[in-house]
């Protein structure tokens, strides 16, 4: 890191100007690339099922019907 700096402060106020705009440039990219991810994650979570209590009754008991199911023997 310090012989970024030091050759950062080797040049002339034009050039560091430049790579102080460069990086902007670079951290708007990423800022920008990172931005949609959000949004997809959000679209994904809405549209996760909500189920109610009677739901939920009616899962457990199918599951106690599963349970007492007996296969047929060949």
């Amino acid at each position: 890191m310090t012989d970024l700096t030091l050759k950062f402060n080797l040049l002339e106020p034009d050039a560091k100007r430049q790579i102080l705009d460069f990086m902007e440039f670079l951290l708007s990219k990423r800022m920008k690339s990172e931005e949609p991810v959000k949004t997809d994650y959000k679209k994904k979570i809405l549209k996760v099922s909500v189920w109610s209590n009677a739901d939920i009754d009616l899962m457990i008991q199918n599951q106690q019907n599963f349970n007492q199911w007996k296969a047929q023997e060949w």
